[in-house]
């Protein structure tokens, strides 16, 4: 249902987009295609699968058709007679008879002539017809335009609009300018860092190595998501011109590092990457020169003709003197339009139905969403599916022990009703049959804990919680198996979560339980430091200057991320974009010992979350794990206020995780003791207690045995304030306690003092 209903919201998003150029569309009315849909899908509600993407935005617009918020046409790119420079079909004949052309493809250009000569004048004739009519591809059918132009034969007035930005704070001509120069800086820095590379070879580029390196270089806003698609456009580059190959071989390796094979040369590479940029300027130019004199804003609507922007190129003198072929002239006119739509110079509208195949989509009165009742239809039929899936695996074990036993069940499946199938082939598993998980890793994951470790796990009440968690009680524990839940049970998309540890051992230590909670399926998941995750998102890097490293260059990397996820600086209109590339995905946080934060870190996780922002769908859920008894880094900056402050800043449902694990019944009792006077606890009524396992053993532990002096008692030894009688009391009550016991561990004993200089 998030799905569907994120489908619905891009595609309003697109059409609120169109609307602001006050012309040349009509409202409710969206030309796009599966991709471009995606691209406005801010909140990341759609998981990515580029095999079936397309066929499952298809089908999100059949729901919310049969659900009446949309209804869809086929698109269609018209092109008219007016655009002909012959008279009759044997006047085009004989120019297609003075060119030297295969035999076969002059038939098809005549059978397209004739069709341009032969449809209404009003109407027009679409370029599916001329597919139809002609046996060519769509693409195809693009460049047999061209050619008729070429030959005098017509004047290719394919329409084609495109927004562009004219005295706005970033507009067209200026990002530009910045793209090209940030390409041409990262061609160099690629080549520097691989000067020997040949043709075929293939080497790790880390996105934020280079990312860091180009902000070195003067590029101060770079990001690792600028350069990953800036890659991919030269990756596009050869392929575009006809060898069937880019110039680059690109495979994302994960989200930082990129497998890079050069697919030609380094000169050759930076010359093709020059020519679009140069073939990029003149259809910008003429692009802006399509507008009213004087305008100024943001996605002003240009229109034009593929025909008009080819004879932009053409007049070119410098351009037309290196691709002299029409053919290569046109798939360049291609290659340099995507290449500013990538690069958010311009914003393809019409033009993108020339080159992709989009849909006509004309969206229903009203900002009603996809609701679960229109959702229900489908949501039975994916919950019998889940119920399939688990009576084939029952299927498969009684068959590995008696095949017999398998037929029956077989038989069985096809005879009885369901709830009497189920009764007699899977009694006791009701809620087994709803998880889209085995019952061994349902077991692994939720049974395996206690009940109150369950109850988080599981919580499905609030997108957003609070665990107050107590000393030993399994914090950790329970974050690693949330996200495994999440993984598992819930069939999250593993790229769309992400972890916070207080450091960078305990961010080990999540990804190595994680890995052997649920194996492979971890890969994906994000687990960083604050500091780290601020790294990733500025592509920041510091590993070739660890000397001269300080605080404040970690705060500054914080700064900068927080005002990055704010959007600051950019126009309003330009917010939801930026933070939807920002955040690839993400859709779910947590955050392991969140009374640790500091100022920053809180500002940090509150522009991750999008806690300020006004439309409840666009934040992320929060799931954090704090204990607001301890607050041990407050020299560092950190402050339990951030925890304390949690409910109310992200309405969040609080729990309690109050069985410790690590101590014991004196321990426990003694230190319920000391903090329930304190003021503002969370967990006030939520006393720390021994797990049941351990309930009935000795409060002392095997000390109520072997120590007859205190008998596992906590002590308070009264010494006078001097370091050194301190020092001889602990080290005295040490050893007499290492010789009541054989097995004596001095690395299991710990002395804490307040400053240093009392320990040495």
């Amino acid at each position: 249902q998030r799905e569907i209903q994120g489908i619905l919201k891009a595609l309003r998003n697109l059409d609120r987009k169109n609307q602001k150029s006050g012309k040349g569309h009509t409202a409710g009315e969206v030309v796009a295609t599966a991709g471009e849909i995606l691209g406005q899908d801010e909140d990341a509600n759609f998981e990515r699968d580029s095999a079936t993407d397309d066929t499952r935005v298809r089908t999100a617009i059949s729901w919310l058709e049969e659900a009446q918020l949309l209804s869809r046409e086929e698109n269609q790119v018209r092109v008219f007679p007016s655009s002909l420079r012959v008279d009759s079909v044997a006047e085009a004949r004989d120019k297609l008879a003075k060119r030297r052309l295969p035999q076969d493809y002059r038939a098809k250009l005549l059978a397209i002539a004739r069709a341009l000569i032969e449809a209404d004048p009003d109407e027009g004739i679409s370029t599916d017809e001329l597919v139809g009519v002609s046996g060519l591809t769509p693409e195809d059918v693009r460049q047999a335009m061209f050619h008729l132009a070429d030959l005098g034969i017509a004047s290719n007035d394919t329409a084609l609009t495109a927004f562009v930005h004219v005295g706005a704070p970033r507009p067209s001509r200026k990002r530009l300018s910045e793209a090209a120069a940030l390409e041409v800086a990262l061609i160099e820095a690629l080549q520097e860092a691989a000067p020997d590379m040949q043709v075929g070879e293939a080497s790790t580029l880390h996105l934020r190595l280079v990312t860091q390196r180009l902000k070195d270089a003067g590029h101060a806003q770079a990001l690792p998501e600028q350069v990953w698609r800036i890659l991919r456009s030269i990756a596009r580059d050869e392929r575009n011109e006809g060898s069937g190959r880019g110039s680059l071989g690109l495979r994302r390796a994960d989200s930082e590092t990129v497998r890079v094979t050069l697919r030609r040369s380094w000169k050759m590479l930076a010359e093709t990457a020059l020519r679009r940029q140069s073939a990029a300027e003149r259809l910008l130019d003429h692009l802006l020169g399509c507008l009213p004199p004087n305008i100024r804003g943001t996605d002003l609507l240009a229109e034009t003709t593929l025909g008009k922007l080819m004879q932009a190129l053409k007049d070119d003198l410098a351009l037309k003197a290196k691709v002299a072929d029409p053919e290569k002239l046109a798939k360049l006119l291609d290659l340099a339009l995507l290449w500013l739509h990538d690069q958010e110079v311009v914003r393809l509208n019409r033009g993108l139905t020339v080159f992709r195949p989009a849909m006509t989509i004309h969206l229903g009165e009203g900002r009603r969403g996809f609701l679960k009742a229109d959702f229900e239809p489908l949501e039975l039929h994916y919950e019998d599916q889940v119920r399939q899936v688990h009576v084939m695996g029952v299927f498969a074990q009684r068959a590995l022990s008696a095949m017999a036993e398998a037929l029956r069940l077989t038989m069985d499946y096809f005879r009885l009703g369901q709830d009497d199938f189920l009764r007699r082939w899977l009694p006791n598993k009701e809620q087994g049959l709803a998880c889209q998980t085995t019952a061994e890793s349902w077991r692994s994951i939720v049974e395996s804990l206690n009940q109150n470790q369950q109850d988080i796990v599981t919580n499905e009440e609030s997108d957003n919680t609070l665990v107050l968690a107590g000393p030993g009680s399994g914090k950790t524990r329970v974050l690693v198996h949330r996200i495994a839940y999440l993984l598992r049970v819930r069939r999250e998309n593993p790229k769309g979560i992400i972890a916070l540890a207080y450091n960078r051992h305990a961010a080990v230590e999540i990804r190595r339980r994680l890995r052997e909670l649920v194996g492979d399926d971890a890969r994906g998941v994000l687990v960083y430091t604050c500091h780290g995750l601020a790294m990733r998102l500025v592509g920041a890097s510091f590993s070739n200057r660890a000397e001269r490293l300080d605080d404040d260059a970690f705060q500054e990397v914080m700064r900068e991320a927080v005002a990055l996820l704010r959007g600051d600086g950019l126009p309003p209109e330009e917010l939801d974009e930026h933070r939807t590339r920002l955040l690839a995905g993400f859709r779910w946080i947590l955050v392991d010992e969140y009374q640790d934060v500091d100022e920053e870190q809180y500002e940090l996780i509150a522009a991750l979350a999008g806690r300020t922002l006004p439309d409840e769908d666009d934040k992320l859920s929060l799931f954090a794990v704090g204990d607001d008894d301890q607050n041990i880094y407050a020299f560092a900056g950190a402050s339990v206020r951030f925890i304390r402050r949690f409910e109310a800043d992200y309405q969040a449902k609080p729990m309690y995780l109050t069985e410790n694990y690590r101590s014991t019944a004196h321990i426990i009792a003694a230190a319920n003791t000391t903090v329930e006077p304190a003021a503002e606890r969370m967990k006030a009524g939520h006393p720390i207690r021994i797990d049941r396992e351990r309930a009935k053993i000795p409060a002392g532990g095997d000390w109520e045995a072997l120590d007859p002096v205190a008998r596992g008692r906590v002590q308070m030894l009264d010494t006078p304030a001097d370091p050194f009688a301190q020092a001889q009391a602990a080290m005295a009550e040490l050893q007499r306690l290492s010789i009541l016991t054989p097995n004596w561990d001095w690395s299991a004993c710990a002395v804490i003092a307040r400053e240093w200089k009392y320990l040495e």
